[in-house]
Formats: C-alpha cells, sequence, structure tokens
C-alpha cells in the first residue's frame, strides 16, 4: 500500500491507496513541519492516523510534501519517524510543500502560486521546478498567507484601526488578553499555524469593506513582490494557485490579476487528491529507495 500525505503547518491531509491507485482510507491531522516540531511529535501523530495505523504491516511506500522540507537534516527527522513506524518500508519520497502544489496542478508549463498558512510562489518548466526567490517564511515574508493576515487582523484590533462593529466581534471569539496573545505566540511550538487560526474570521466578513482592503492588499503585495519575478514566463504561460486562501479569495486574485494583464487558470484547495495520479503514473521512475 501506499500512504500520500500533503502537510502545511497547520494541517497535513493523508491518504492511503492500494497499488492500483484506489483509496483505502483517508485522514486529516496537524501539521508536520520538521522545522518546528520533534521527531518523537511526528510519531505520535503518524500514530493517530487510525485506518493507516491498523494497516502499517502493510504499507511498503510513502510520499510526504511538507514545509520545511527543503533541507537534508529535517528531510531525515521525517524519514527517520517514518522508518520508525512503518517496518516494511521500500521507498519514501519526500518533497517541499510546494512540489506537492505543482504536481497537484500541472505537467506543463506553468506559475504555481502557493497561498496557504505560508505564502510561496515557483515556476515549473515541464521538468524542474524554479524558483527566483527562497520563502522567507512568516516571520519576515509569506504575504498574502493565514499568518499573514492574522498578524494584520491582530494589529489592527489592538492598534483600534479595526471598526468597532468588528472589533467587538472579533474579541468575543478571541478575547483580548494581551498575555495570553504572547504566551501563545512565543511560548508555544508553531506560531505561524497560531497565527493562521485568526484568518477564518476573514471570510465571515466578507461583505465587510474593512475586511475586503485587508485582503485585497496582502494579497496584491503577494502578487507585486513574487509573481512579478516572474514577468517572462507570465507571458507565455498560465498561473494556477493553491491553498484554502487562494481558493476562497479567487475573485480579489482574478481582480488584481486582470488589471495587471493576466489570468489564473485554475484554483485548487486541497491538492492531496489530485496527487494520487502523480504517484500511479510516476511510480515505477522514482529511485529513491531507502
Amino acid at each position: 500500500m501506499i500512504l500520500i500525505a500533503d502537510s502545511g503547518s497547520t494541517k497535513c491531509d493523508w491518504i492511503l491507496i492500494n497499488s492500483q491507485g484506489k483509496q483505502v482510507a483517508s485522514q486529516t491531522t496537524i501539521g508536520i513541519n520538521p522545522l518546528n516540531i520533534s521527531q518523537s511529535k511526528i510519531e505520535s501523530i503518524l500514530l493517530e492516523i487510525s485506518e493507516v495505523s491498523k494497516k502499517r504491516s502493510l504499507i511498503n511506500e510513502v510520499h510526504f510534501y511538507g514545509a520545511g522540507c527543503n533541507a537534508e537534516a529535517s528531510n531525515q527527522k521525517v524519514r527517520t519517524s517514518f522508518q520508525s513506524i512503518f517496518k516494511n518500508l521500500k521507498l519514501i519520497n519526500i518533497e517541499e510543500d510546494i512540489i506537492a502544489a505543482v504536481h497537484a496542478t500541472t505537467k506543463t508549463p506553468g506559475i504555481i502560486a502557493i497561498l496557504g498558512t505560508g505564502s510561496n510562489c515557483c515556476y515549473f518548466n515541464g521538468k524542474k521546478v524554479i524558483q527566483y526567490a527562497p520563502s522567507l517564511g512568516y516571520l519576515l515574508a509569506d504575504e498574502g498567507s493565514g499568518n499573514y493576515f492574522g498578524k494584520e487582523l491582530l494589529k489592527s484590533f489592538y492598534l483600534q484601526q479595526m471598526p468597532s462593529s468588528l472589533a467587538k466581534e472579533f474579541e468575543t471569539i478571541f478575547g483580548s488578553n494581551l498575555e495570553q496573545l504572547f504566551h501563545n505566540l512565543y511560548e508555544l511550538p508553531q506560531p505561524n499555524s497560531y497565527l493562521a487560526s485568526y484568518a477564518f474570521f476573514l471570510f465571515q466578513h466578507r461583505d465587510h469593506p474593512f475586511i475586503e482592503r485587508m485582503l485585497y492588499n496582502g494579497i496584491r503585495v503577494f502578487i507585486d513582490n513574487y509573481l512579478t519575478l516572474y514577468s517572462k514566463e507570465l507571458e507565455n504561460y498560465p498561473i494556477h494557485f493553491v491553498g484554502s486562501i487562494a481558493y476562497y479569495a479567487q475573485d480579489i486574485i482574478n481582480r488584481i490579476l486582470v488589471d495587471r494583464g493576466f489570468t489564473a487558470k485554475s484554483f485548487i484547495k486541497k491538492p492531496i487528491n489530485n496527487l494520487i495520479d502523480h504517484i500511479i503514473s510516476t511510480k515505477d521512475t522514482l529511485q529513491k529507495i531507502i
């Protein structure tokens, strides 16, 4: 059996398939970012995948696409965790989450943008992924992402820039205890996921001009900072967007793109289901054997 995972920092989608590509089980857990959590925590998450755990002796192949999987040290932590839980593995393929976005959207050249918990962008030339700028993470960048908008909401609330009607509802949902906020940001693991947890407030209040401006401005900054780096490619190839923020704000994205003379070809909320076809079709060519 083959286990496939697509993980951001907030959540991880899992699908278990047989060798013919038929789905056996699926589940969503908290995210696995090896930069933020320990090996023991990764192993405990793997054991929480109930249907997968029951069949772990039958699993001989794993494809894990994850945030933070862009360095050998991080990848080794993930690899060792899988080997500890699944004893009969013959192949472990570990890739960055942006590779999942590419494999889930296109087999032909295009520009792929991620707007989820974090944000990222790349160009796929039909064979390999090319990035003209690195992902700088939630502290330095991630414009247009869930954690970016979480920061924007918190700043507007505490700096009293948020309209009073919104501020009252924001306080009812999240409270206004600064001590608790700082504890969650600086003491708990995965502060980027914590910040992104505020983003749902945006889409509950899409009809408010203040929220609409916030979404527009954040996504505009992402497009101007990152997509414009691929201006030459944009002249010839389509743009694909992946992630929940992109999916729910696609009308804003299209409006900004049209103003710049471009259009988006597709919006995918969750790449996981699209990855099955890719993995089955390329299964015989993978060489990343344990």
